[in-house]
């Protein structure tokens, strides 16, 4: 398994074992913070839904953590992310789908963890990341736009657009956050 570090936290793949340490961090987020996520308040995760989760394959399915250990050793997630591939209906495309701790808002680690799923992708054989945005989401789309790579934007729906990142495509210059 890889892990990409930097001085304050680590991204990772998601493994089973986080099932609690996930259910944790979703319990900490902010309505608000749940509500982007989700695009509609939950107080919690079920725990059906953390361990689909934390148990993707790996090959078609993936997940990420961003973690920080503190100076006891405890490691406590402060981002996740998941990839989804949306075949047969759209071959070639997956749904990417971010959060991270209120606290941890404008350190990276959003930035870091989309990083990872379109190293991921590449990988993968994925050639689109599509994620689907509330509009007055401006921190999400302000993510979307400083991957590095063409941004276009498909489908809108009840307050919802949909923004397609170009994994294909080489890298452009990332704009800030």
């Amino acid at each position: 398994m890889q892990t990409l570090a930097t001085s304050a936290f680590a991204i990772r793949a998601i493994v089973p074992d986080d099932r609690q340490a996930l259910e944790r961090f979703y319990e900490a987020l902010s309505a608000d913070s749940l509500e982007a996520r989700f695009h509609g308040g939950a107080p919690r995760i079920s725990d059906s839904a953390a361990c689909y989760f934390c148990g993707p394959d790996h090959r078609m399915r993936e997940g990420f953590v961003a973690e920080v250990v503190n100076a006891q050793g405890r490691r406590t997630i402060v981002g996740h992310l998941c990839i989804e591939p949306l075949e047969p209906a759209r071959p070639g495309v997956a749904e990417v789908a971010v959060v991270v701790a209120d606290a941890w808002h404008r350190r990276g680690v959003g930035r870091t963890l989309l990083a990872a799923a379109i190293v991921w992708a590449e990988h993968h054989g994925i050639d689109h990341l599509s994620a689907w945005l509330l509009w007055g989401n401006a921190a999400m789309l302000n993510l979307v736009r400083s991957s590095g790579r063409p941004v276009s934007f498909g489908a809108s729906d009840a307050g919802t657009i949909e923004a397609i990142i170009d994994v294909r495509a080489t890298s452009v210059t990332p704009r800030a956050a």
